[in-house]
């Protein structure tokens, strides 16, 4: 077992913000490979987009997707489900809305090209965002008072609405902190051994996988009006992503293990 574990969110951390930009990431994660660092997906992505970024960044390992609420084996076998079923947020969505009269749209409501213009996806990338398991992104078209109003409701259903980088995601009690110690507990804790865990994120919905790392790293994103806080122990990135993921990971390995990343 590595001594460390590194988990990641991916736009606005891994990827660029506005151009899902990568190419700088990868002499980086093929050194902590060979140096056998596990790096864990950690995204409000599905699996179904996962896997092809995995294949991308060419990583191997488990795959934790829409916001901790599923996660996939390194055997791509049957994916562990935390949340709760796509069918029943939709449902839970479309009843408040109807009684509610309140404005918001999500991805079931939206064609392949309407996701494909809310999300600069290809064609084939919103197909792969559209396979939703166990969250609902949705852009909010109310005020403010009817957004807590809305969150109020959910809860009273056992829902949560987390804010993402470009969406509010509606989804059960989990979140990517929860869906860690899942799969530590399973593949260290349980058998006895440790490891050191770095975490790497730059939205509100990243605060808990953030918080639950022995080292968090905050990548620095232009777009947010006001950086992350609030989390101990940050190493905060002066470049946004791709490059801050690098500038982030280098730093703190530096600091811990004392070598030098190429």
């Amino acid at each position: 077992m590595s001594e460390w574990i590194i988990f990641t969110d991916l736009d606005g951390t891994l990827l660029g913000h506005d151009n899902y930009a990568f190419e700088s990431v990868l002499p980086l994660l093929a050194q902590l490979e060979k140096r056998q660092i596990p790096v864990v997906l950690n995204s409000s992505k599905t699996l179904a987009e996962l896997r092809q970024w995995q294949h991308k960044l060419m990583l191997s390992g488990p795959l934790i997707g829409e916001n901790g609420g599923v996660i996939l084996p390194p055997d791509q076998s049957q994916p562990l489900m935390i949340g709760q079923p796509y069918t029943a947020i939709r449902s839970l969505l479309t009843f408040l809305r109807d009684k509610q009269a309140w404005q918001f749209e999500g991805f079931g409501d939206w064609s392949v090209s309407e996701v494909m213009n809310h999300t600069r996806l290809s064609e084939s990338e919103a197909v792969l965002a559209m396979e939703r398991e166990v969250s609902e992104p949705i852009l909010w078209q109310d005020s403010d008072e009817a957004l807590q109003a809305f969150e109020k409701a959910l809860a009273l259903e056992g829902f949560q609405l987390q804010k993402g980088g470009r969406f509010y995601h509606v989804m059960g009690r989990h979140d990517k902190a929860d869906a860690m110690h899942f799969w530590l507990n399973r593949t260290y804790f349980s058998n006895g051994e440790s490891c050191k865990v770095i975490a790497l994120g730059d939205g509100e919905n990243d605060l808990a996988m953030l918080r639950y790392a022995d080292q968090p790293i905050i990548v620095t994103n232009p777009s947010r009006t006001q950086p992350l806080s609030g989390i101990e122990h940050a190493f905060v990135t002066t470049q946004p992503a791709p490059q801050g993921w690098v500038e982030g990971v280098k730093a703190v390995l530096l600091d811990f293990r004392g070598e030098a990343y190429e």
